[in-house]
């Protein structure tokens, strides 16, 4: 039976921060990480234990006179296969809509969409893939010669140089245009960008990477 969405939100937090310290993980911690009570992500673990996706113990309290000890949780590698999988499909899903965006030059999309403070919310692979389709957007509207410059200017190696090159030259634009209001609105995004990119992965940096040079053809 496939887990919900909500199961695997679960799971994906778990992995997060399990693998960011090494150590199993206080079901308290997961309730901070996700916005959510305690109690909400006891019972929510409880049920993935008793799927077989995590594994609890007891560990002691580093004040041992106190006799107390606390519940913590380790993803089981069934809990990474189940992530793993459903990132894949989901950022399937996620670059070829952005791509589609692109090559119907969708301009409906624009600035103020990207501005939006909901896309803060996003996980910074797809925060990072939605502003990089935006920037494409407005490049578009550039002349041909432009693009073309724009697009030599940033045939370099490596997974993140071409995309962080691509967003200076972006913002640069901004600036000879004129374009003064817009870019002060993009610049915050574009810093948020900046800290996400340097949170992501190697692996999400390739997938990233591989997005934008995909998205260039239709430029």
């Amino acid at each position: 039976m496939p887990l919900t969405r909500r199961k695997i939100d679960f799971l994906e937090t778990l992995i997060e921060l399990y693998d960011k310290n090494k150590v199993p993980v206080h079901y308290v911690d997961v309730a901070n990480s996700m916005g959510i009570s305690k109690w909400t992500a006891y019972d929510m673990l409880t049920e993935l234990e008793e799927l077989g996706y995590v594994q609890s113990e007891y560990y002691l309290d580093e004040d041992k006179s106190l006799g107390r000890s606390i519940l913590v949780y380790t993803p089981k590698e069934s809990a990474y296969d189940v992530v793993n999988k459903s990132s894949t499909h989901e950022w399937n899903t996620v670059k070829e809509t952005l791509l589609n965006v692109i090559k119907k030059n969708d301009n409906t999309i624009l600035v103020d969409d990207f501005i939006n403070e909901k896309k803060t919310t996003l996980k910074p692979l797809k925060f990072c893939a939605y502003a990089l389709t935006t920037l494409l957007l407005q490049i578009k509207t550039l002349d041909v010669a432009t693009v073309e410059n724009i697009k030599n200017s940033i045939n370099i190696t490596g997974s993140e140089a071409p995309v962080m090159l691509f967003i200076g030259i972006v913002i640069g634009f901004y600036i000879d245009y004129h374009l003064v209001s817009e870019s002060r609105k993009v610049f915050d995004k574009v810093n948020i960008f900046h800290k996400y990119i340097r949170e992501l992965s190697s692996n999400d940096k390739t997938l990233l990477n591989n997005f934008f040079k995909e998205s260039l053809l239709y430029i």
